[in-house]
């Protein structure tokens, strides 16, 4: 057989185009770090001669574009420059620094303060990204439209046109971009991030401030706090995507559950929210010294292509690689919402957490309050069966194995109530069969290794008559073939073209556990089949309570032939958690980004930290402080922590209800299952100081729990106070175990033993 060499060598030639053209390089930690040191040694003292400009001078030079009774909205088309005017304290909320020539740092530092527009695009080709901005490699051009201005933002080099439409609205400046109107005219060139007015409300080294960051229960991070030395913040919004599998345990830190950030600065603030396009925005922030400028600030950047990471053959390095699609994100919104407070003039976060919530509860987002708020409840989770192998004449079988059966939970409900637990909140995990062999759940079907249909039913009528309600919960983020879903066709795809198998990570290396087989992703694209089985056999079941699990948490894309962003399945998610809500009734979200927010009646596992990154200065409870008196929520589970009398006292700060995980199961029995992580929740040795816990957090807010939070004050180390908008006022010390409420002090030791909480 003759070979034809010159085929041949074009068929490798085609694969490598093929494995390559969409790879980039990561760079390294190394890399970074090594920048970072070269910046600081090119960072370059502030100009002595330069002369400030005040606000007057420069308003006086710019362009009223649109105005209504709260706000004016004005433009410098030769510098580039926005202004926006809250008319009711005269604070001028600027694009950019106006004296950001006065700055320390390089040129192109400077140049970045004063841009309008960054972009990063990437390269396939030639296995690169760069960054761009508006002020060093763009040019932009302005356009008047009603109430506002477009301005077309382009990169010649990359040939790269941006337009964005900045529009005045009743109370807010409206950022807005139409990605369809982004325009590539290099097909080897594609955008892969944006981020504008980065340093929209900069704040100068004699400002004093804060930026309310919402990682986790809330954090603030304090203008020129001098942590010059750390990394700067970023916080992806909703966490990160999951489709993407990394070989290593990502980092444990909190979740950003809300697409917001705040600036307090002076006696003036700021609520920006990511109305559109929140599902690929990451909020950054960075405090004077640590850009090598004299600036601080904070702003929204969004990745509107996703990436995937692979490794070829024995290559250490691995190579990014972008979705091979145009963009999949088709808007993108920010809102500019000024905050004032007119009864004393000053403004702080609980300002900024009024003015969020109050776009939740806008007739747009559609937030209303539950009718769940007028209670302080326990909640308990109880986890009903997992899979075990066990021998079987002599042989390794895997079956399944009850942690806590329909009768166990009855048990437990009843020493809860006897102990003076008399309203109670239940998620109860793994019930079905399905759900228990680790395939996809979509049927309300007890299982019968728990006690079948008969004890099931047994158990709703006691917990109808006991003021209890039981979330059922069905958990179908991860599965395995059967049920009608199978890994083959119903599985989400990365970037990189593979399947997404989700790994359980060592907990002491960090690496995958082989000893548990990963798990496919549930497309996205497979949702409106088990959403709409799931509301149908509820309802035919006669349920009224329903829990999905991380469905409210975990929002990740499909990026296959099926071609499904975050962005595209949040939308869906509104959806289906709507139909839940529509056709079954209350729904138990086990933790909830904003998204489903509209569709929940109550919220689990809401932390009272933060990530507790160093360039935080304090955290606060900022969830909490929106939600409160809008949707009942409790902690993370108070026996699953090491600081349990800490929890307690921080959850009565944040008025925030208690969870514990239970299990009928000894921990002994769970070893080497997928339940061996509550390890804490045996029954019997918790119903007692479950039951004495509630009774102190009852005491104390079950008046307040439909209230408003209107303060909350860090008075020192150990005290806290929080006070209601009914005039209710609380003192948590967390060194005597006490809570003064009005006067009356109830101490934790009275509820709860010593030997329990410390």
């Amino acid at each position: 057989m003759r070979i034809n060499i010159k085929k041949v060598l074009a068929c490798i030639c085609c694969l490598t185009m093929a494995i390559s053209v969409c790879a980039i390089p990561a760079s390294s930690e190394d890399d970074a770090a090594e920048a970072a040191e070269t910046a600081e040694e090119e960072a370059e003292p502030a100009d002595e001669d330069f002369v400030p400009r005040t606000d007057e001078e420069v308003m006086a030079d710019m362009e009223l574009v649109a105005e209504n009774s709260k706000l004016a909205f004005y433009k410098n088309e030769k510098e580039v420059t926005l202004a926006l005017v809250d008319k009711g304290t005269g604070e001028i909320w600027w694009s950019n620094p106006i004296n950001a020539d006065g700055s320390t740092g390089k040129k192109a530092q400077i140049q970045e303060l004063k841009a309008g527009m960054t972009v990063i695009y990437g390269e396939p080709s030639k296995r690169r990204t760069t960054t761009l901005n508006s002020k060093v490699k763009g040019k932009a051009k302005f356009k008047d439209v009603k109430n506002g201005v477009q301005i077309t933002y382009k990169f010649a080099a990359a040939k790269i046109t941006v337009p964005v439409t900045y529009t005045l609205e009743d109370d807010y400046l409206k950022l807005y971009v139409d990605t369809s109107e982004i325009k590539e005219e290099d097909g080897d060139k594609i955008v892969t991030e944006l981020a504008f007015m980065t340093s929209f409300g900069a704040a100068t080294e004699e400002d004093e401030g804060y930026y309310v960051i919402p990682d986790g229960s809330g954090a603030l991070i304090n203008f020129n706090n001098g942590k010059t030395g750390l990394k700067t913040y970023s916080g992806k919004v909703y966490g990160r995507d999951i489709t993407a599998v990394s070989q290593t345990a990502p980092a444990v830190t909190q979740q950003v559950y809300l697409p917001m950030y705040g600036i307090v600065k002076g006696n003036s603030g700021m609520m920006v929210v990511a109305d559109k396009g929140d599902t690929c925005a990451s909020i950054n922030a960075y405090v004077s010294g640590q850009n090598k400028t004299s600036y601080n600030t904070c702003y929204f950047d969004f990745e509107i292509r996703t990436n995937d990471e692979y490794l070829m053959g024995g290559d250490a390095n691995p190579l990014k690689v972008f979705e091979k699609r145009g963009i999949l994100v088709p808007e993108i919104e920010v809102r500019y919402y000024p905050v004032s407070n007119g009864e004393n003039g000053s403004v702080d976060y609980i300002d900024i957490a009024d003015k969020y919530r109050d776009y939740l509860t806008s007739s747009e987002y559609g937030v209303a309050k539950s009718d769940t708020v007028n209670d302080t409840s326990l909640y308990v989770d109880f986890y009903g069966g997992v899979l075990k192998k066990e021998s079987v004449i002599g042989l390794p079988v895997t079956m399944q194995h009850v942690a806590t059966s329909f009768d166990d939970a009855k048990d437990i409900l009843t020493e809860l109530q006897a102990g003076g637990a008399d309203s109670i909140v239940v998620n109860y995990n793994q019930w079905t069969a399905a759900d228990i062999k680790e395939q996809v759940s979509d049927k309300a079907k007890p299982a019968s290794k728990l006690g079948g249909k008969s004890d099931f039913k047994d158990l709703m009528s006691y917990a109808d008559s006991n003021n209890i309600s039981i979330y059922p919960e069905v958990d179908n983020l991860t599965f395995k073939s059967g049920s009608g879903y199978w890994t083959m066709t119903d599985t989400a795809i990365r970037v990189s073209n593979a399947y997404s198998r989700q790994y359980t990570y060592d907990l002491a290396y960090g690496i995958e556990n082989k000893f548990y087989k990963a798990m496919a992703l549930l497309s996205p694209e497979r949702y409106e089949k088990m959403f709409n089985n799931l509301a149908k056999s509820y309802s035919s079941f006669g349920l009224s309570n329903i829990s999905v699990g991380s469905a409210s948490t975990v929002i990740y894309g499909d990026y296959g032939r099926k071609a499904v962003s975050r962005e595209m399945v949040k939308y869906d998610l509104r959806e289906y958690y709507q139909l839940l809500d529509d056709q079954v009734g209350s729904v138990l979200a086990d933790g909830a980004n904003a998204y489903v927010l509209p569709y929940v009646d109550h919220i689990t596992n809401v932390p009272l930290n933060s990530s507790k990154f160093d360039i935080f200065d304090q955290d606060i409870p900022f969830y909490q402080i929106v939600m409160h008196g809008l949707k009942s929520y409790s902690t993370t589970a108070v026996n699953g922590d090491a600081q349990i009398a800490d929890l307690i006292l921080d959850a009565v700060a944040s008025g925030s209800n208690l969870r514990f995980d239970l299990m009928a199961e000894e921990a002994n029995e769970l070893k080497d299952t997928r339940y061996d992580v509550y390890f804490y929740a045996d029954a019997k040795y918790w119903t007692e100081d479950a039951a004495g816990c509630y009774r102190f957090t009852k005491d104390i807010l079950s008046d307040v729990s439909n209230q408003k939070i209107t303060e909350y004050n860090i008075l020192s180390d150990d005290e806290i106070e929080t006070v209601y908008e009914n005039g209710t006022k609380t003192i948590v010390n967390k060194a005597d175990r006490t809570v003064t409420k009005n006067g009356k002090v109830y101490s934790l030791y009275d509820y709860v033993g010593k030997e329990v909480i410390g």
